[in-house]
């Protein structure tokens, strides 16, 4: 079975110039690792579905490889505490600017625009392109995996600083307020919704009942 990880740190299907080895080195390493939700997990469960929205919507190579790094890097560094979004998208974007590789320099500012867009709630003073809107759509995806209880429900939950239990209840009115941005988003993502309302329902009807 293939590793979607691998594969993309790898580029075996070159859909970007290079590879991205020394970011992922950097990100395996990262201060936010074993965060509750903003963790190593999550930071590449949003480059692997920003690569599928990109591979859906037919960026081009240097789109491709601009919005990989963002997704990497969009919450590196990420406190585990809820509540200051704004600073922790800089501290983001100022581990880009230190890293950044110098043949990546002329990406930088694309780099730095897509991490922006991913600061919650979304900006709307910004001209929203199309890799701002797949950034944007994989930042979300998480809630419909398979891993949505542990990962975002429990996750969350701890660095909200909320109790599981009522955290959940507000679950269901977050996924039902989801509206995806991209044509990758609105395609595949979106039809995935009512299921993912219903099985918060039932998990909450578990829990009160």
């Amino acid at each position: 079975m293939k590793n979607l990880i691998i594969e993309i740190i790898s580029n075996k299907e070159k859909t970007y110039i290079g590879n991205l080895k020394y970011y992922f080195r950097l990100i395996f390493s990262a201060p936010n690792v074993t965060n509750p939700y903003h963790n190593f997990r999550h930071m590449m469960h949003v480059m692997c579905h920003a690569y599928e929205g990109g591979i859906y919507e037919k960026i081009s190579q240097s789109e491709m490889r601009a919005l990989l790094i963002a997704a990497m890097f969009h919450d590196y560094g990420h406190s585990g505490q809820m509540g200051n979004d704004a600073a922790e998208v800089a501290n983001s974007i100022k581990a880009i600017k230190h890293y950044i590789l110098d043949c990546d320099e002329e990406l930088l500012l694309d780099i730095e625009d897509l991490i922006y867009a991913t600061q919650w709630p979304h900006r709307k003073d910004m001209v929203v392109s199309r890799s701002m809107k797949i950034i944007r759509d994989a930042d979300f995806t998480q809630v419909l995996s398979d891993t949505w209880l542990q990962q975002t429900v429990f996750g969350l939950a701890k660095e909200f600083n909320i109790p599981t239990a009522e955290f959940i209840h507000s679950q269901v009115n977050f996924i039902s307020s989801l509206e995806f941005q991209s044509d990758w988003g609105k395609d595949i993502c979106q039809p995935k919704v009512a299921a993912k309302i219903a099985e918060a329902e039932e998990f909450v009807a578990l829990l009160i009942n």
